[in-house]
Parts: structure tokens; C-alpha cells; sequence
């Protein structure tokens, strides 16, 4: 790809996010070029060659792939952040997000009190009902970094569960601490729930914690605080079809729920393997 010179503009643009990895760009006359995405904004991308040398060009010059790649690049960057350090995973695009001004469309609330005040989900458990209250909804996801601020008020436990044919897997929270777990999925075997290592940390009730759970092929990392439950087994690599929340008593209440693509976090192999030894984990 030949670049004019005169069609170029080497200003600055405001908006910078994190350089991409070396792609082929396509021009609309089928010349192409090495370069990593620098910023887009305003109609203009900011490209730089493998040789370091940037240019600014009009992102109409590009190809309909390329124009798709720059939308969710900046999609990516524009994301909200997550509040906790990666362990496993780190976050590409946000998939899924819910400020909980009302319980939207999509949300099924049909087992316990379910509302939403000024920005915070409530659920209780209701007698009447004779089970865990539960608000799930229906989204396909498979490798995923999720993030909600938990606060759990006068409810005896909470969890956060994920569904494929049957139940998959959960975090579950209660005062004294929290675990996550493989489930069992069809309840008849040879399948078989596998519960991971858990963690006795007394949870103060009327504080805000921020939970994370990171789901990568077979592996699966639950933080609270600067406490982790994990474990792996080669079901939690499967597509996921149904997640949401389970109330014990209550109210429970949930803010901020935010779900990402998760990408490999480079080093974590090895920090996994000091992190079990930690943990007192065995492979």
C-alpha cells in the first residue's frame, strides 16, 4: 500500500487507548499494509507501521472489515474498567452491563421478591414460595470476567450461577465466607458436582464488596476481596446459556454488574501455580 503523502495527517488525535497487535490493513483499492491501531476518533484512525512510523488517515479509505475492527476496538477501550486486578483473565469487550435503574427487559424474576432502588438490585427469598429466590436471564456467553458489587444485608447466602444444559457452575456467598463449585448437571451421573477450595472470611453485611469471577476455558477463579476460590475441570470450558442470582433469606443487594470477554492474562500460568501452593491446592 502505497501511502500519498498528501492525503496523510500526522496530527494528534485526543483519544488514546491501548495500542493493538499487528494487523493487515486494506484500503478500499485492495492495498494493504502492517500496522497496530494507535486511536480513532472523529472519522480518523492513527495507525503505526512495524518500522514505528505513524499515520493518520480517514477511516472511509479502509475496508468494511477494517471499519469493523476499529468499532470494536473502541468499544473495548470505551468499556468500563473493572475494579479489581486481572488473576486469570484480563477484560476485551464488554458483553453485558446493568446499572439496575429498573429490572430491564430479558431478566426472569419469577421466584422471590425481586426490585431495584436508585441503582441497587434487592431480592429476597419468599416462604410462600418454598425455594431460593432466583433472577436469571438468558445470554450466551463462554469465557467471561464479571464484576458486581454485593452487599448482603439480612439474607443467609446469595450465589452467582451459571447455566448450560443444566446447572453448570456458582459462587456462592455467605457472612462467613464463600466457595465456588463445578455443579452437577443432570443430577444422575457420571457427572458429578466439584466444589473448590473454601474460604472462611467473615463478610461484613452492611459493606459494599466487589465480587469477581473469571471463567477461561476449564478454569474458574473467584475473588473477594484479596481472597480466591478456584478450581478447574473440563465442563467449565462449554458454552454458557443462562446466568443470574439465587437469594437465601435476604434482602440481598447487588449493584454495578458488568460481564466481559476474558482474554489469557500473559504470566498466569505460572502465578497459578504459586497461587495454589498459597491455597494449598493440588493439581
Amino acid at each position: 500500500m502505497k501511502l500519498h503523502l498528501l492525503a496523510l495527517s500526522l496530527i494528534s488525535l485526543a483519544v488514546y487507548g491501548n495500542e493493538s497487535a499487528p494487523r493487515t490493513w486494506t484500503n478500499t483499492a485492495g492495498q494493504t499494509i502492517e500496522a497496530s491501531l494507535i486511536s480513532a476518533a472523529d472519522g480518523n484512525v492513527t495507525i503505526k507501521r512495524t518500522d514505528g512510523q505513524e499515520f493518520t488517515l480517514e477511516l472511509s479509505a479502509f475496508s468494511d472489515a477494517d471499519a469493523a475492527y476499529v468499532k470494536e476496538w473502541l468499544a473495548v477501550q470505551n468499556a468500563p474498567k473493572p475494579e479489581m486486578e486481572a488473576l486469570m483473565a484480563t477484560t476485551g469487550k464488554l458483553i453485558f452491563s446493568d446499572s439496575f435503574s429498573t429490572i430491564g427487559e430479558g431478566w426472569q424474576a419469577n421466584v422471590g421478591d425481586w426490585k431495584t432502588e436508585e441503582g441497587v438490585l434487592s431480592g429476597t427469598e419468599l416462604e410462600a414460595d418454598d425455594h431460593a429466590g432466583v433472577m436469571k436471564r438468558s445470554l450466551p456467553m463462554k469465557d467471561v470476567v464479571i464484576e458486581f458489587g454485593l452487599k448482603l444485608g439480612d439474607a443467609k447466602g446469595m450465589s452467582f450461577s451459571i447455566d448450560a444444559s443444566g446447572h453448570l457452575c456458582r459462587l456462592s456467598v455467605s457472612p462467613a465466607g464463600f466457595q465456588a463449585r463445578k455443579d452437577d448437571m443432570d443430577k444422575e451421573g457420571p457427572n458429578q458436582a466439584k466444589a473448590f477450595n473454601n474460604v472462611t472470611a467473615e463478610l461484613d453485611t452492611d459493606e459494599w464488596h466487589t465480587v469477581r469471577m473469571e471463567l477461561l476455558g476449564s478454569e474458574m477463579v473467584t475473588q473477594i476481596g484479596d481472597d480466591v476460590s478456584m478450581g478447574s475441570h473440563e465442563e467449565l470450558a462449554m458454552e454458557k446459556a443462562k446466568w443470574g442470582f439465587t437469594v437465601n433469606g435476604g434482602p440481598v443487594f447487588i449493584k454495578d454488574l458488568k460481564v466481559w470477554e476474558a482474554l489469557p492474562n500473559e504470566g498466569w500460568e505460572s502465578a497459578s501455580k504459586r497461587l495454589k501452593r498459597k491455597l494449598g491446592i493440588d493439581d
